[in-house]
């Protein structure tokens, strides 16, 4: 688990394996397909947090060349730079660089981290670095192409599609130019597909490549060069009849969703087949450029859409990282049919809840892979936690980008729509200025609620998915507006998907109240993120360290993590081989505490309070404790009750006096920071009374230092 990219999301990683070609080739120093990994003899390299991974991935897909400080600056921070982010970003370049430099790398790789003016430079070789491998071996492919000679194309492509074991830089979803660089390299890889298909015919070896035909052709149905192709192998294949019905399933599809007819390359295939022409079996196929090949031609700027019920079971279409996944099957089934169902014109709003760590992010990004897979469009929006964020802000990002893919779509808006959205988003209406038109007044504001529904929903003629991330932070206008939308997408192929921290939904009231109001439509549905079951964390400890762990090892690291993914593999890093059940009682590792104190600053004064009080005084004292002084019976004080509701703390049903963290290792973080070497009754009782005076905890809390809201609340 890592804090994902942008705001510090949290999301499940997959367990990186070491991979070799099948030439035999060493796996390269730096990985970029899945999770972004360095890689030491010895294993793999912490990165530590996303920034700095996004910085060392930034610089990457720029290797040798310099990226000027203000470039990585807008790059890193998207909705706006912090104050001294030159010196963050030098501080984190600094840390990269240390790394880098303190041992040798995988394979002796040597890379070289500098300041050039006006920024930064990588140099790295293609050999070294996964993604790099990758592109030059599919260029080495197109230029024995272009030479024709197909044995060598093909070689060279099935080696570099070997490479491809999955998206890139898919720990960083979110910043967009790394969003950029992947849309980038999945093109060549489609370009390499195809290239590698017309060299396998002119081997005579249209068998080896039918099967990715199918699939490739599932996901991407408007890529009429890849159906072609499929007919083709299918043919070869002595199915006729197949080949005839994907032609005549892809123009029925084309005609659905485009209004239009397949194009001549296409129907030239359909009409060689029903005359059984001898070139479609001849291993000397050419086209109609009369070269045995034919040059890659760029992707189209917007995939298809697939038809209902395209991705599959997740066993199925998931990969073989099923352990990474574990514990979360049953809730991507769950998105995976709402998708299905907004194909049937049935709308549908699905809010995902989970405390930090729970996998959230983990969960939509995996379902967002299997979804652009088959060719749903996926749009995905990062709410930021700012306190100034500009009203509907999360709704224009996913509409600006939904309206920059599809274009046809925004000019089919009526006028009165763009007009009344021009002031936030200004594409929507070029003939008029931004700022021209004010905003509408007030967030409750019908007109304006209307105009970005039916904007949204006008964009969803062709099956979209809209997914906002990290809603806790949303503003209190975009608030209002979810419920009026999911309301208004019942009978539409428009899918919304909200991510959300539990504590937040539970504990804000204008959250509380979109989330009762939304739940209330027939078409809106909660997906909860629990603890894991004892067996999904074997699993996933078993793949994390690479070999079955005794029993009593995963029971101590069930309980310690408390079924929190993030938790569970913090742990699992920071164990030394041959750890035991004892080594994990106490075990508290060290970017897991900091990030556990960076969730805790956030939380309101008066829940800081409790929590302080639970971790100093432990489950059995507390309740007599504030008897003591007079605080009144401690299950009636609100801010516990926000606490438990929140899921934080725990009352034991057994035992309702005893109320506990529900997460050890927060428990013990909280400890930590806060709590003097000895602490008597008397001034634990002292603590308490100034604990549970709010006016003094907001007074004490305000001016706090570095970690200082923890230990600001524990002064007598």
């Amino acid at each position: 688990m890592r804090r994902s990219a942008r705001s510090g999301q949290l999301t499940m990683e997959k367990p990186h394996r070491i991979r070799t070609s099948a030439a035999g080739a060493a796996p390269a120093a730096i990985s970029a397909f899945g999770r972004m990994t360095v890689r030491l003899p010895q294993g793999s390299l912490e990165l530590g947090p996303p920034r700095r991974r996004a910085v060392l991935a930034l610089l990457l897909i720029n290797a040798g060349k310099v990226v000027s400080t203000s470039s990585m600056i807008r790059s890193i921070w998207e909705t706006g730079p912090p104050d001294h982010a030159v010196a963050t970003l030098q501080s984190y370049v600094s840390r990269l660089r240390r790394l880098i430099a303190a041992q040798p790398l995988y394979g002796g790789a040597a890379l070289r981290l500098e300041y050039r003016s006006p920024g930064y430079v990588l140099d790295a070789a293609p050999d070294h670095v996964d993604v790099m491998r990758f592109e030059q071996t599919v260029g080495r492919g197109l230029v024995a192409q272009r030479r024709g000679e197909p044995s060598e194309t093909f070689a060279l492509l099935s080696e570099a599609l070997r490479l491809w074991a999955a998206p890139p830089f898919e720990d960083l979803a979110g910043y967009e130019f790394a969003d950029q660089e992947a849309v980038r390299l999945d093109h060549l890889r489609l370009t390499a597909v195809e290239t590698r298909a017309e060299a396998a015919f002119a081997l005579g070896r249209s068998e080896e490549v039918l099967p990715e035909l199918e699939s490739e052709a599932t996901r991407h149905p408007m890529r009429e060069r890849l159906v072609s192709q499929l007919m083709r192998a299918q043919y070869r294949d002595g199915r006729q009849a197949d080949a005839l019905r994907q032609f005549e399933h892809t123009r029925q599809y084309l005609a659905d969703e485009l209004g239009a007819d397949v194009g001549p390359e296409l129907r030239r295939v359909h009409e060689e087949i029903l005359r059984h022409d001898p070139s479609l079996a001849s291993t000397s196929f050419h086209h109609a450029s009369g070269s045995p090949f034919v040059t890659a031609r760029p992707a189209p700027t917007e995939e298809p859409l697939a038809a209902a019920g395209p991705c599959g079971t997740p066993e199925q279409r998931a990969g073989g990282d099923s352990a990474a996944f574990a514990g979360r099957r049953s809730e991507l089934r769950r998105l995976l049919a709402a998708v299905e169902a907004g194909h049937r014109g049935e709308g549908r709003t699905v809010l995902v809840a989970g405390e930090a760590g729970a996998g959230k992010t983990r969960l939509v990004q995996e379902f967002g892979r299997l979804c652009q897979e088959a060719g749903t469009d996926v749009v995905t929006v990062h709410c930021p936690p700012c306190d100034d964020m500009p009203p509907y802000w999360p709704w224009t990002q996913g509409l600006r980008r939904a309206a920059a893919r599809r274009p046809d779509a925004v000019e089919a808006l009526p006028e009165s729509v763009r007009h009344v959205l021009a002031s936030l988003v200004p594409e929507l209406d070029r003939d008029r200025r931004a700022g021209d038109r004010p905003l509408p007044s007030g967030p409750g504001r019908f007109e304006f609620h209307d105009a970005l529904s039916q904007a949204l929903l006008g964009l969803s003629r062709r099956p979209l998915v809209l997914v906002l991330e990290d809603f806790q932070w949303a503003d209190t206008a975009s608030l209002s507006l979810l419920s009026f939308l999911t309301r208004q997408s019942a009978e539409s192929r428009f899918l919304l998907v909200v991510t959300s921290r539990t504590f937040r939904i539970a504990d804000d009231p204008g959250h509380r109240a979109a989330r009762a109001a939304v739940l209330q439509s027939l078409n809106a549905e909660e997906i909860q993120l629990g603890a894991l079951a004892p067996q999904h964390t074997g699993q996933i400890v078993t793949a994390a360290r690479g070999h079955d762990v005794g029993p009593d090892l995963c029971a101590a690291l069930h309980e310690r993590s408390g079924g929190n993914p993030y938790f569970l593999l913090g742990l699992v890093e920071a164990l030394p081989d041959g750890a035991t059940a004892e080594d994990v009682r106490d075990l508290v590792p060290t970017v897991t505490q900091e990030v556990i104190i960076e969730r805790l600053s956030g939380l309101p004064a008066d829940i800081l309070a409790v929590l302080n009080v639970c971790a100093v005084l432990g489950p059995d004292r507390v309740h007599g404790a504030v008897e003591d002084v007079g605080s009144g019976d401690w299950k009636s004080s609100d801010a516990a009750r926000r606490a438990v509701r929140g899921g934080l703390l725990a009352v034991d049903e057994s035992a309702p006096e005893r109320i506990d963290f529900v997460h050890p290792l927060v428990r013990d973080v909280v400890r930590r920071e806060l709590a003097p070497a000895e602490l008597n009754r008397r001034t634990v009782c002292s603590f308490v009374a100034d604990a549970m005076d709010l006016d003094r905890m907001r007074e004490v809390t305000h001016g706090r230092a570095h970690h200082g809201s923890l230990r600001a609340v524990a002064s007598p």
